[in-house]
């Protein structure tokens, strides 16, 4: 027994050595200050970046072993197993992560299923800070106490999201205000945030092997602009002041007024406004207005910065669009534009390009659409045209995967494989994708799922569609194929009408006349498929007690069915209302 003591002896000499201790007194000490310092003066940035790069480890590893033939019975499992892991990182990390989350939840279209239908999760209001700190931000930010800048102050945040919360207020004079005041830690942990996303995007790209990381210097340049309340300030005017350029719309919308005075990167004080939101059908109703016309504002007024002003509102969700009855005639509403501080400017080249691209799908004109697929480095046009109208759009074009409506679960790893194959093949060229269709798709997403939340009251389709042609212009040479070439070359149509002599300007303006007609026959046809949707949909709700979607659910099914056949991807739930 004593000779077994002895022997340890040195072994637990030399663990203790001075040195050792030494040694392990400074590690603990070093751990113990890092971590004091990145609470109390961080904002916990070293560990939520920490945080993200192990659990990033850990995703790869479970794909990398995991993802393989011989486990296609498990892929289903492993695609829940990652996705909730992003949930709980980004949860955790809170701030700008929400946002990501939310991000990586829209890439519906190169994602398995579960991520969105898991991080649908992050769409629920955020968590608030306290008021003492909220008192902090509005000292320095302002150089005063709240007392000596608001004569009433409400503690509690009417609203909170991921990086601001808002609080209802007055102003010494009486005037009522929405205070909207930054989280403090969001201006400490935004670049390692940021930096973190861009290294989740190329190990994302990394394991998936799809183009992801091209749009990343274009997204986060948007997200640093979305943290500066004097950006968002800019936005809002500018958004008005497009407003005001359509005499129609000018009545219809409402964007509250900005206190600059009392603004800052981190505080930003606005004009209150009371609504309800644009999707609350019995609210509406019982203010005693028409639901079909309020959506029908809604879809014009984004449809207007689409494709004609080209400021575009990239998170028109219900809580940013409110309604009221209009104050000079309570008969009619009039919609409130909240939150302007994620906005995308659109060059005036892919504007005009992208209004052609609508005209020309309800064309059939194959050659435009395929030219200007062609520029923004697009292989697939028929790919790009059902995401784009968020309904099957036929080009003739067999498909690339063979059709199977009972996919077996053996069959898992060799579907999402081709699936993979035909998304790389989707972009011949990231580089040429113009980075505005990343926002322009997110703001006709969140439109399209407010349009169906309310039943489908509006034809959304076709009224985008006429908004493209006022975009295109109202000269009638637009419509002959030849100004369609020049419109993608930049050559001047009017200039080139001069030179034209009288037959062969009498042949252009009897085609501009037929393409014009044949634009407007394919509207009709979409109206009356519209039509006999909302029919089929009040007979279910009346007669059978059915709730139903309406058009916008008919156009679900249809492109879900398609996406199956053509692709192999077999969609459960309501993927598109993201």
């Amino acid at each position: 027994m004593s000779r077994a003591v002895a022997a340890k002896a040195p072994v637990l000499q030399r663990l203790f050595t001075y040195r050792s201790v030494r040694t392990a007194t400074v590690l603990t000490g070093t751990a113990t200050a890092l971590y004091l310092i990145d609470t109390h003066y961080n904002a916990q940035a070293f560990r939520r970046t920490a945080r993200t790069a192990w659990n990033g480890v850990l995703v790869g590893w479970d794909y990398k072993f995991n993802f393989t033939p011989g486990k296609a019975d498990q892929i289903n499992d492993l695609h829940q197993r990652v996705a909730n892991r992003i949930l709980h990182v980004c949860e955790t990390n809170g701030g700008l992560y929400i946002k990501l989350g939310q991000g990586i939840a829209t890439q519906s279209s190169v994602l398995p299923p579960c991520y969105l239908t898991t991080l649908r999760a992050l769409y629920d209001d955020a968590s608030s800070v306290d008021y003492q700190a909220v008192e902090k931000i509005i000292r320095k930010e302002l150089g005063k106490e709240v007392h000596e800048v608001f004569k009433t102050f409400s503690k509690i945040p009417v609203a909170a999201a991921s990086i601001a919360q808002v609080h209802k207020a007055t102003l010494l004079d009486g005037t009522v205000v929405a205070v909207k005041v930054q989280k403090p830690e969001i201006q400490v942990q935004i670049e390692w945030d940021l930096i973190a996303y861009r290294w989740l995007i190329k190990a994302y790209e990394y394991i998936f092997e799809l183009p992801m990381s091209f749009a990343v210097d274009y997204t986060t340049k948007h997200l640093r602009e979305e943290t500066d309340f004097l950006n968002e300030a800019r936005n809002s005017e500018l958004c008005n002041e497009f407003l005001q350029t359509d005499p129609k719309l000018r009545q219809e919308a409402y964007v509250p007024k900005i206190f600059h005075e009392y603004s800052t990167k981190q505080v930003m004080v606005a004009e209150w406004v009371d609504g309800v939101r644009a999707t609350d059908k019995a609210a509406i109703q019982e203010m005693g207005l028409n639901v079909t016309k309020v959506m029908t504002s809604v879809v014009d007024v984004f449809a207007h910065q689409i494709f004609v002003s080209g400021f575009v509102h990239c998170d028109p969700h219900p809580g940013n669009v409110l309604v009221r009855k209009h104050p000079n005639n309570p008969k009619k509403h009039q919609l409130l534009l909240l939150d302007h501080g994620l906005y995308m400017r659109e060059s005036d080249e892919f504007r005009k390009q992208y209004c052609l691209f609508w005209k020309s799908l309800f064309l059939l004109d194959q050659k435009s659409i395929q030219e200007i697929c062609h520029r923004w480095g697009i292989n697939d046009p028929q790919m790009f045209a059902n995401a784009t109208l968020l309904k099957p759009y036929n080009m003739n074009r067999s498909p690339s995967i063979t059709p199977t409506t009972n996919t077996s679960v053996l069959d898992a790893y060799e579907i999402q494989m081709k699936l993979k194959t035909s998304l790389k093949e989707f972009l011949i060229n990231s580089e040429l994708l113009p980075k505005e269709l990343i926002f322009i798709g997110r703001n006709m997403t969140i439109v399209r799922a407010n349009n169906k939340t309310l039943g489908s009251p509006v034809n959304r389709i076709n009224r985008m569609a006429r908004w493209a042609v006022v975009g295109l212009g109202h000269d009638m040479n637009l419509w002959t194929s030849r100004s369609t070439g020049d419109l993608l070359s930049g050559t001047s149509t009017i200039s080139r009408n001069t030179r034209l002599g009288f037959w062969k300007a009498l042949s252009s303006t009897l085609q501009a006349s037929f393409n014009y007609w044949m634009f407007e026959a394919a509207l009709a046809l979409m109206s009356i498929a519209y039509h006999v949707a909302q029919l089929r949909s009040y007979l279910e709700r009346t007669i059978l007690g059915k709730q139903s979607a309406g058009f916008e659910a008919v156009l679900d099914d249809a492109l879900k069915l398609k996406l199956e056949q053509e692709y192999g991807i077999k969609i459960e739930g309501d993927l598109f209302d993201a």
